[in-house]
């Protein structure tokens, strides 16, 4: 399953913070087990010793010697990506294997970057296109001010042509000159509809590289990534207008053991078919995400605290009446709920800032019993 969330801010003075090492252990989870943890960034220097350490913890998960585990592992050893390692740290405390599912979405989250490469090559081939295209207009403005110089060339030998064989001549000739020009042209024109299915071919393979960026291959919905850019694209819309705007945090209760009665497949339709409900349940306006792990979001703009509990409620609710079936055709599996918390944006309060009291108001509903929407006052 995907990698749990970084570790979410601290609820009011009241309750216990959460943190991985801390948080309250779940209804039929097993007790999780300590993991060797390589020591602080910069304490291991040669990569011989590098990959001494990073071999055994790779061996322990599915993805076993792979080369994204590898990667992921390495980097998590070397101690050079504070973010792979705090949610690393939270992950090995709460799972006893890393699926191949995990173990791909973490090495998406931190270490692949698609997005980068395709722009690079996209724009390589874009400025190729552009010399190529100004390298036949080029040709094509010599052509026609050769021909220009023809057609004056012309005009003279037409005036100054003595008898009926001279006018022939300069006739013939002119014809050549123009069957070339014609031939330029026709080359051109070639080029620039060559040119137009380039550029067409890279804007379209511009716009899926984005979308792959910015979006869970779980659960169909924006990623984490996608998700931090459209917070502060609202947010900052919501400040400069003065208009409402609400956060919406929702995590699916008992997750861990749902995977550990029913097995990871079961968990990533558990993960589908939640992002499915967000997306049904909610505006073209709107913007649901997988915030990380069984976490999701709802960013609702133009809707205050009160219109976003009420949207938190609908979901809520349609989930626990909801049965999700195990497979195709399997048998449905009832008693899947899930919290959230609400929150309403303060005008040029930090994007982060929300997401926190949001994430304050989901801590509470899981302390008061789960199955139900907190919102922040």
């Amino acid at each position: 399953m995907p990698a749990p969330s970084s570790a979410p801010p601290s609820p009011p003075a009241a309750q216990p913070a959460r943190s991985p090492s801390s948080a309250p252990a779940t209804a039929g989870a097993r007790p999780a087990k300590e993991r060797p943890r390589p020591g602080p960034p910069g304490a291991i220097d040669g990569t011989a010793e590098l990959l001494r350490r990073t071999l055994p913890l790779m061996s322990r998960h599915a993805a076993g010697y792979a080369p994204d585990s590898y990667e992921l592992w390495y980097e998590y050893v070397r101690g050079g990506n504070p973010q792979l390692r705090a949610d690393l740290d939270a992950l090995v405390n709460t799972c006893e294997r890393l699926s191949h599912q995990v173990t791909f979405e973490l090495h998406q989250k931190h270490l692949a970057d698609r997005s980068e490469e395709t722009t690079r090559k996209a724009g390589a081939g874009l400025l190729e296109l552009m010399h190529t295209v100004r390298s036949s207009v080029e040709a094509a403005s010599s052509g026609a001010t050769e021909f220009d110089a023809q057609l004056a060339a012309f005009g003279e030998g037409i005036a100054s042509a003595g008898s009926a064989e001279d006018m022939r001549q300069h006739v013939d000739t002119m014809r050549g000159d123009v069957d070339r020009m014609n031939r330029s042209l026709s080359t051109l024109n070639d080029r620039l509809e060559a040119s137009h299915r380039e550029v067409s071919r890279l804007q379209s393979e511009l716009k899926r590289a984005r979308d792959e960026a910015s979006l869970d291959p779980l659960s169909g919905i924006l990623n984490r990534r996608g998700f931090d850019a459209e917070i502060r694209r609202i947010c900052a819309a919501a400040a400069q207008h003065g208009s409402p705007f609400s956060v919406v945090m929702i995590d699916i209760d008992h997750f861990k053991r749902v995977n550990d009665t029913y097995g990871h497949p079961f968990g990533d339709q558990v993960i589908r078919t939640v992002g499915q409900m967000l997306s049904q349940l909610t505006q073209r306006k709107d913007v649901a995400a997988r915030y990380g792990g069984e976490e999701f979001a709802l960013l609702l703009p133009e809707t205050a605290a009160n219109g976003a509990h009420d949207v938190a409620e609908r979901l809520r609710s349609a989930i626990a009446r909801g049965h999700i079936k195990r497979g195709n055709g399997g048998e449905p599996v009832g008693n899947i709920t899930v919290s959230a918390g609400v929150a309403q944006y303060v005008r040029g309060e930090d994007p982060m800032s929300v997401v926190a009291r949001a994430d304050r108001a989901l801590y509470v509903s899981k302390q008061s019993g789960r199955n139900r929407v907190t919102v922040d006052r």
